[in-house]
């Protein structure tokens, strides 16, 4: 059996999809979240003893069968088309107690197509209905549950083993103010679609659209029974909108009385002051500013702690296994690499934490409709809010949440700015550079911020407002629509879950080690062959190093001069091996940016994905016969020259081009192929790549020329 979950936004739908399930799909509390169906199995008891085994769908959020945004129209098409995959053979209506008459439009929509129906309501905060009200008016069984602490859930379960079955009370057809349907000619449309209910045929013939899964036939029916009418789609909804209206009103006056839910006055005074025209703002960017500082001032421990043991894991290991070129791949490649990953995970685990409590709060859902004045007038909608802080964390889910957003114009403008957002694969590499440009120390009154708290703050920041830039750009190129209206549900406010809130850090953080580990050990692999093998191998760069040691030796040479022969024998062998003579053809193109060669592999190596670039310049910049961690190599690398600049390796300049690079350069590969399938074109995703690259070279270089 195929069970669909399906609701308003923000009704619970998918924390009770991992509830039943045990998966882990992403929840937070507000819209665009579920952008593209989930799908997983359950097992539940049945009167012989055994499991049963049932199919459930997550479908996105939607207010009506009458999609105004992509995400809503998988909705629709799940439910309407006859040939679906994820067609279910019942649904799962999912209600919030909190917002019961507004959920009932959607769900007198639903019981209108004749499906098996359950009603779930989500009471995760304080309010009082009727229960057996509610099933007398829908004819479905009811069943409340808590998403969040799992009430109900037993319950629920034996309904479900139960199976489910058409609603006694669906939402029949009626005449009053729905006067077109007694002209509505529905012969064909039934002929074409069979399987449908006469009042889901109704409801086909008020939609403003076609939709794409229609054949020939069924489309000629379609334009027949709207031409029958003598209406158009506006005029048609309105008649329905205006009959939905009094059902809910008639059902919510006995469900709910005349009671208020309790915390509705409460998030209501709230909002007053969060979502203030001047105040909300300041509010916003204070919140966000804490947590770059949290970021940099409650992980230095734990990160010290961390490239201590990946330095002793890397001593230990050389010292137990047997010399040979294995050892050597194992420490200096795959350790080397991933200690430039895991180094990290605190303060990427701090970040997610902070925005995984704001979004459970509520607060976020609030950013859009603080945002939408302004955003309209660079071109794009309150609703793009969501998917360009998204971006903060993965431009791919963050790129697919622009489905929410109903203006084609609207969400081509925010898929293009989006990758300009901050990730959290660029954040390894901005916390390994931000030392060599500003001092981890006290700064402000007091001392109670850290300087390179603020700098990363100023780093998301300028991401934030390139973006915006490009899109006031963009905006004036691009011919205008008609605007969109943004009509936003606002859930209550509510205390986070800590649970709730660390499971989300562990899998957020559990999946960026798993991805970058994975391209790591690939990456790692690959650079310490092109690093130690050679077109004509090493035999004279190392009988060159031999003879000099020699020399040096005899001549009673100093222990620095002995270790700067060894650096210069590193860099030779460096040069001669395939990853330098691949450097090499790189530098002339990276040498204005003040890069060297390896480092230019490095960049290049990042495009896979950007949290490899630590990794990668660990494993290119080893120290000869030295396991160091993260901390020593960023030591070493500060004071080493570089012999075409005379400077050093890794200066204030240097750093800040690379900075200023990767926050404008194209993400990685997998942002390009998101954008080419949301944007369906090619074309688009790679003007889209060449012009951010383009914009993050020039923007470095102009950077390394003023600071050097």
């Amino acid at each position: 059996m195929k069970y669909a979950l399906i609701g308003n936004p923000n009704c619970g739908k998918t924390s009770l999809f991992n509830l039943l399930t045990g998966s882990r799909a992403k929840v937070a509390n507000l819209p665009g979240v579920t952008v593209a169906p989930s799908i997983a199995s359950m097992k539940v008891p049945t009167a012989g003893g055994t499991d049963a085994e049932i199919e459930l769908i997550d479908l996105p959020g939607t207010y009506s069968v009458h999609p105004k945004a992509p995400d809503e129209a998988v909705t629709r098409d799940a439910l309407f088309n006859p040939h679906h995959p994820h067609r279910p053979d019942g649904l799962i209506i999912v209600m919030d107690a909190a917002n019961l008459k507004r959920n009932l439009y959607l769900t007198l929509q639903v019981l209108d197509l004749g499906m098996p129906t359950l009603i779930v309501v989500n009471e995760t905060a304080p309010t009082s209905w009727s229960r057996d009200a509610l099933e007398e008016a829908l004819g479905c069984p009811v069943q409340p549950v808590h998403a969040l602490k799992g009430n109900g859930m037993a319950e629920l379960k034996r309904l479900l083993s139960d199976g489910l079955v058409p609603c006694s009370k669906a939402s029949a057809p009626v005449q009053d103010g729905m006067g077109w349907r007694s002209r509505v000619d529905l012969a064909a449309l039934t002929t074409a679609l069979p399987e449908m209910s006469i009042s889901g045929l109704e409801l086909l013939v008020t939609s403003d659209d076609v939709p794409d899964w229609m054949s020939a036939d069924v489309r000629s029916a379609l334009e027949q029974a709207k031409a029958a009418s003598g209406c158009g789609p506006a005029e048609l909804q309105l008649g329905e909108a205006a009959h939905r209206s009094r059902q809910v009103r008639k059902i919510a006056t006995v469900v709910l009385g005349q009671n208020p839910p309790a915390s509705s006055s409460i998030s209501a005074r709230l909002d007053k002051v969060l979502t203030h025209r001047l105040v909300g703002p300041v509010i916003l960017m204070a919140v966000f500013f804490f947590i770059f500082q949290a970021v940099y001032a409650w992980a230095n421990w734990p990160m010290d702690r961390i490239d201590e043991g990946m330095a002793w894991l890397m001593d230990r290991s050389r010292f137990v296994l047997p010399a040979g070129w294995w050892t050597d791949l194992l420490v200096d490649g795959l350790l080397a690499g991933l200690g430039g990953v895991v180094i990290f995970v605190p303060q990427i685990a701090l970040l997610f934490g902070a925005v995984a409590a704001l979004e459970e709060s509520g607060y976020m859902t609030r950013v859009a409709f603080m945002n939408d004045r302004w955003l309209r007038a660079l071109g794009l909608d309150g609703r793009s809010a969501i998917p360009l802080l998204g971006g903060f964390a993965c431009a791919i889910p963050a790129i697919l949440g622009a489905r929410t957003i109903p203006g084609k114009r609207e969400r081509l403008l925010t898929i293009l700015i989006t990758p300009w957002m901050t990730c959290s694969a660029r954040l390894p590499v901005y916390l390994f550079l931000i030392g060599f440009v500003v001092p981890s120390q006290p700064w402000g009154p007091g001392g109670l911020l850290n300087l390179q708290g603020v700098f990363l703050f100023g780093i998301y920041a300028a991401g934030l407002f390139a973006g915006l830039a490009l899109a006031w750009t963009l905006n004036k190129g691009i011919p205008k629509s008609a605007p969109t209206q943004f009509l936003q549900e606002w859930p209550p406010y509510r205390v986070p879950s800590l649970k709730r809130t660390l499971e989300q850090v562990w899998m957020q953080a559990r999946a960026f080690v798993e991805g970058a580990g994975k391209v790591i050990v690939v990456v790692s692999i690959i650079l310490w062959v092109l690093s130690n093998t050679a077109p004509g191998g090493f035999a004279e760069v190392d009988a060159a190093h031999e003879s000099r040691i020699e020399a040096l030796s005899s001549a009673g040479a100093s222990s620095e001069a002995l270790g700067q022969a060894e650096r210069t024998w590193t860099a030779a062998r460096m040069d001669a091996s395939w990853s330098g003579k691949l450097g090499a053809f790189i530098e002339p193109a990276i040498a204005p940016l003040g890069y060297d060669g390896r480092m230019g592999v490095a960049l290049i190596a990042s495009f896979a994905a950007r949290e490899v670039f630590v990794g990668t310049m660990a494993t290119l910049y080893a120290a000869p016969d030295s396991d160091e961690g993260i901390g020593a190599l960023k030591r070493r690398l500060a004071q080493e020259v570089n012999p075409r600049t005379g400077q050093p390796i890794l200066g204030a300049a240097t750093a800040m081009s690379l900075i200023v690079f990767y926050m404008l350069a194209m993400q990685c590969i997998s942002t390009i192929a998101i954008v080419r399938q949301e944007l369906g074109s090619w074309n688009l995703a790679a003007l889209q790549a060449l012009g951010m690259t383009l914009i993050a070279y020039l923007a470095a270089l102009l950077t390394y020329m003023v600071l050097s």
